[in-house]
Parts: structure tokens; sequence; C-alpha cells
């Protein structure tokens, strides 16, 4: 009889994004290690120690996680296929762009950053990944008693005019707010701009010219 796979088997296993290898390979950080600083500020952000051998992947897509949760609980069984009238699988790139995992006790804690540079958090980018998640892990985010999910917002600047009400619980504070870490950056960043021959920005432009990326 085959052996069940872990949690964190699971999630090593679906994790082949090529950017993960490529990276830790030329970093010389092939496993993909969080430095110990990253860590305590995201461990005292959630109010809990995150070890320095947790699990850690890039661009993690959300059809990956849940099915390493499924098929590490109990409801999987082995049957090999399962129903997905919840469409929790889907056939888009929806992910996460960092995910950390690791194991306190008996339950496995799930850390879900999301980033934004030069760009700004959309409600309608957020809205999406609420539902998904909520689908994933419920309101209170105690669908599956082995998994703990957690959900970081990383930027510059603290997000602004984010509408958070339709959010599941577990994904912001108490009070409504997000859980949010500054993410530093360089603040003199510029960007390319397609523009009419007076400078004047134009999607369709035959000109282009350089302006200031702020972030």
């Amino acid at each position: 009889m085959t052996r069940k796979l872990t949690f964190f088997e699971l999630l090593e296993k679906f994790n082949r994004k090529e950017r993960f290898f490529l990276l830790g390979w030329s970093l010389g950080n092939r496993r993909f290690r969080a430095s110990s600083t990253f860590l305590r500020s995201i461990s005292s952000l959630l109010g809990i120690e995150i070890p320095s051998k947790a699990f850690v992947a890039m661009d993690y897509h959300l059809s990956w996680l849940y099915a390493s949760v499924f098929l590490s609980s109990s409801k999987a069984g082995d049957r090999g296929v399962y129903s997905n009238k919840n469409q929790l699988v889907t056939g888009t790139q929806e992910d996460v762009d960092l995910l950390i995992a690791f194991r306190k006790g008996r339950v496995n804690h799930v850390v879900m950053l999301e980033a934004k540079g030069a760009t700004r958090f959309t409600n309608r980018q957020a809205l999406s990944k609420a539902r998904r998640l909520s689908k994933v892990f419920g309101r209170d985010g105690k669908r599956w008693p082995h998994v703990r999910p957690h959900y970081v917002l990383a930027s510059p600047r603290r997000p602004q005019r984010l509408d958070m009400s339709a959010w599941p619980n577990w994904m912001k504070r108490p009070d409504g707010s997000p859980y949010w870490i500054e993410m530093q950056m360089p603040g003199d960043l510029i960007k390319t701009t397609r523009c009419d021959k007076t400078g004047s920005a134009d999607g369709k432009g035959s000109y282009w010219m350089v302006s200031e990326a702020k972030v």
C-alpha cells in the first residue's frame, strides 16, 4: 500500500515554478530558506514564532495549496479522483506571491503573503482571492483541523481604500484592518511609458518616454 504523503511533502511536490528553482540555484539557496530578520518580522506581526527551516515558495498556485490541504486530510481517502463541485481546483494561475508553511504541535500553519510595489492593491483582485480562500479554509479559517491559514499584505505604504468587508475573518485583524508589513523598496525607480509626440501618455502611442515609478 502506498504511503500517504504529508502536508509538507505535498507542498514540495506540487511546487514546480521554474523561478523558484532558478532563484534558489543562482543565489546559492536551493532550499529557499528565508532570512532570520524577515521571519522575525512576520512572527512579530502574527504573534507566532516561525522556525528557520520553514517551507518557503514563491508564486504558489492556490490549486496546489488546496490539493495539499485536502490530500493530507482525513477526507481524501484512496479514491484518486475527487469531486470539484466547488471549483477549488481551477485552470487559472491564481497564486500567492510568497507562501511560508511550518508546524507547531499538531497544527500546520500556512502564511500567504501578497506583495505590491510600484502598483497598488485593487479591490477586484483582492476580493477574488478572498472569496477563493474563504472556500478553501472557511470563513473562520478552521475548516481543516490540521491547517491554520494566515494572510499578510506587504507593500512600501499601508494599503488605502481597500474594502475588506467581504473577506473572511481570519484574513484580517479583529478591528477589520489587514495584517500588513512594510516592504522596503528604492524611492527613485523609473518606468517606460507609451505616449504621443507631445509626451502625453497614450496606450497606443507611437512614442515612449521615461517617467517616475512611484512606490
